[in-house]
Parts: structure tokens; C-alpha cells; sequence
């Protein structure tokens, strides 16, 4: 693999946990802002159709994540009403408390730690990895996948990030958007904005967090190899990329990045 696990520091356990929340609020704020993932909107919902399910388990959610936007779109949009439980291995209760008070209880969420290789037995539905998949190592990586399959449950990966030209300038870029969308990224903190303005430190974890994602993560060849030696009986497999978009209300284009995505699911 040409995949390189450099250090996140947002994965490391002796990261404070402002930071830790920072990234992935950062993160929600900018593909819900974006709407970054629409284009692999139509894929999801029709391998949902298939499987005939309607609860997408949110797994490593961070602070919620883009899943609520996918929810909304399919409950609306696309008139395929979908329920979401939101998890984490390190639970960030109090994104994941604002976010079932402001949906109106349409979310809820699990306030203890999941691993997402080895999912309670009793948390049932279709399992969602945005921008997270990452993170794991390949034997990680593979017994995330091999989880699913086993249990006969679906899962989606989703990824942003990738090791091409468009999407680096994009991090580069990051510490100037982050001047400009702290103020806005809720929940509201002022330590967040003295960590921004007063010592820049939250600008410099959150590029090398998207330089070190970049180089973490899985291109299609390589989600392939992780997947050709689960050998589960009935359970299919597809992988493959589609064009990134950006949209801004009234400004709406083709991104400068590539969705990769991973279904897998029982046949």
C-alpha cells in the first residue's frame, strides 16, 4: 500500500479533549456547510432500498458529522425516512445531547464507547463511516469490515480526503478558513477562540490533522485488498470514487476532491 499511517493528533489518547473536539467539529461544520457527500447520496439510498432498511448506525460520528444532512435529505429529498443512532469510541456527549435537542429527537445517540470492529450485538441498522475510516490501521481497517460482514449488517465508507493534488491545496488552505468559520462552529467556545486568535495552535492541529488524513487514506485498490479476503458468503462489495461538489447556498460547483466510497452488504 502506498497509504502512510502518519500521527493524528486528535487519535492520540493523551490529547486534550478541546482539541480533540475542535477537529471534529471543524470537520461536521464544513461538510454539512459544503453539502460534500450529496454526491454519493443517490448510491446510499438505493443500496438502503435494497436491504430494505431504515436505521443508519453512525459509527466514530466525532461531533455528528454529515450524517444528519444525509438524513434530512433522504427523509425529504429523496422521501426515504431514515433513523440515526450516533456513536463514538470517545463519545462527544455534549454535540450529540445539542444534536438530538435540535432535531427534535429524529437522533439519538450511544453515551458509551463503541468500537467500531466490534459493535454491540444489539445495535442493529446500516453502518456509516464519514471521513473516519481512516483513522484505523489496515488490520483495523479490515476487521471494521469483517464485523459487518459477519453480522450480516451493511456499512458505507465515505472519504473526502485522498492523496491528489486538489485536495492538499485544500488543507493548505485550512488555518485561513479557520480564521474566518471559527466564530460560527457551534457549540460556541471562547477557549476555541483564544486557541485561534490569541496562541494560532487550533489552525496548526487541524492542518496537519488534513495533511495526515490525506496520506491516510484508502484509494479504491487499496479498500479493495482489505475486503478480497473477507470471505462471507452473500455479501457483496463495491468500491469506487465519484467527483466531489461544493455547495454554498446560491454557489454550487464541482470540487477540487473525489468521494471515495465502500458499500458493503448482504445479498
Amino acid at each position: 500500500m502506498r497509504r502512510r499511517h502518519l500521527v493524528e493528533i486528535a487519535d492520540q489518547r493523551l490529547c486534550p479533549r478541546l482539541f480533540r473536539n475542535i477537529t471534529t467539529d471543524v470537520l461536521r461544520f464544513t461538510s454539512v456547510k459544503t453539502n460534500m457527500y450529496a454526491p454519493i447520496l443517490p448510491r446510499l439510498k438505493a443500496v438502503l432500498q435494497t436491504l430494505d432498511c431504515h436505521d443508519i448506525v453512525d459509527l466514530c460520528s466525532g461531533g455528528s458529522g454529515p450524517v444528519l444532512l444525509i438524513q434530512e435529505q433522504l427523509n425529504n429529498r429523496e422521501g426515504y425516512p431514515v433513523r440515526v443512532i450516533l456513536s463514538d469510541k470517545f463519545p462527544h456527549l455534549k454535540a450529540f445531547e445539542q444534536v438530538v435537542e435540535g432535531t427534535g429527537c429524529k437522533v439519538s445517540f450511544i453515551a458509551e464507547p463503541v468500537d467500531a470492529a466490534s459493535v454491540p450485538e444489539g445495535l442493529r441498522g446500516f453502518r456509516t463511516m464519514f471521513a473516519s475510516f481512516h483513522h484505523f490501521r489496515p488490520e483495523d481497517a479490515r476487521a471494521i469490515l469483517e464485523d459487518a460482514a459477519r453480522r450480516r449488517e451493511g456499512i458505507g465508507v465515505f472519504e473526502f480526503t485522498g492523496r491528489n493534488p486538489g485536495i492538499f491545496l485544500i488543507m493548505l488552505l485550512s488555518p485561513l478558513y479557520l480564521l474566518f468559520a471559527m466564530p460560527f462552529i457551534k457549540p460556541f467556545s471562547w477557549q476555541r477562540l483564544f486557541w485561534t486568535y490569541i496562541i494560532p495552535l487550533a489552525p496548526l492541529v487541524v492542518l496537519w490533522e488534513g495533511i495526515a488524513s490525506n496520506m491516510r487514506t484508502y484509494s479504491p485498490q487499496e479498500l479493495k485488498e482489505l475486503a478480497k479476503d473477507i470471505a462471507v458468503n452473500g455479501y457483496a462489495w463495491d468500491i469506487g470514487t465519484v467527483r466531489g461538489t461544493w455547495d454554498l447556498g446560491k454557489v454550487h460547483g464541482i470540487g477540487l476532491h473525489k468521494i471515495t466510497y465502500l458499500f458493503g452488504y448482504p445479498m
